[in-house]
């Protein structure tokens, strides 16, 4: 979760060369995508990357992007696709059966390495110091699944009334939903009371690292609700 999955970072046996090695993935990456891409605003492709460091799993909005970076709409567009293609972020799809009342416009994004996340946000404390915790957690689980299912059968769930579900899989064999706290605790099954009696046929599970079970792992790799 702090140092990500790059080989090269898993086999380093000592944290702080980990943490040199994921600042020279991050600038060499960095520098190699904006002149394949033939981006000249180099500062603002960059602080484009750490904003979305910052924002993995959370709801994708273009416009305030825009603002924030000073940078035309089309510009934030064209970055992000340079970053998918670049396999550094994914674009979530919602789910839906309900037009009115199911939000469908705005994707989520998850960056796809959490060591590079950190390496962005310059930040590689324990998770318990951690106020984004749950956000590192949610984008390991996010990577996790995409792995095993890919990113096209991932989607996620939101209403117009603030009603959510993390991950939703509703086209594979055995489709399943997915929500994903940091603490045990801190999960409420009633929130999601209008998820369970509208997908009858997607149950829900729910994934946690405190307190740690081994087998909520295993989970990740064949959900059995």
């Amino acid at each position: 979760m702090l140092y990500g999955g790059y080989p090269a970072v898993i086999t380093e046996p000592d944290n702080r060369e980990k943490v040199a090695r994921l600042a020279e993935f991050r600038d060499s990456y960095v520098k190699r995508d904006i002149l394949e891409a033939g981006i000249k605003n180099e500062t603002a492709f960059y602080n484009l990357f750490r904003i979305l460091a910052a924002q993995s799993g959370n709801l994708l909005n273009i416009n305030d992007l825009s603002l924030s970076l000073r940078i035309k709409h089309d510009t934030v567009t064209n970055y992000l696709g340079v970053l998918q293609k670049c396999f550094h972020i994914v674009l979530l799809k919602p789910f839906y059966r309900n037009i009115k009342k199911e939000i469908i416009k705005m994707p989520k994004v998850f960056l796809t390495d959490t060591g590079m996340l950190n390496s962005l946000l310059n930040n590689f404390q324990p998770l318990t110091l951690r106020s984004d915790k749950g956000l590192i957690w949610e984008t390991l689980c996010f990577k996790s699944l995409s792995e095993i299912y890919g990113n096209d059968e991932i989607f996620f769930w939101r209403t117009s009334d603030g009603n959510e579900v993390d991950f939703v899989l509703p086209n594979i064999e055995k489709s399943f939903a997915v929500e994903v706290k940091f603490d045990k605790a801190n999960i409420r099954t009633v929130k999601y009371k209008k998820f369970i009696e509208t997908y009858l046929n997607i149950p829900l599970s729910f994934l946690y690292l405190q307190p740690f079970e081994e087998k909520l792992f295993n989970e990740i790799s064949g959900i059995n609700p």
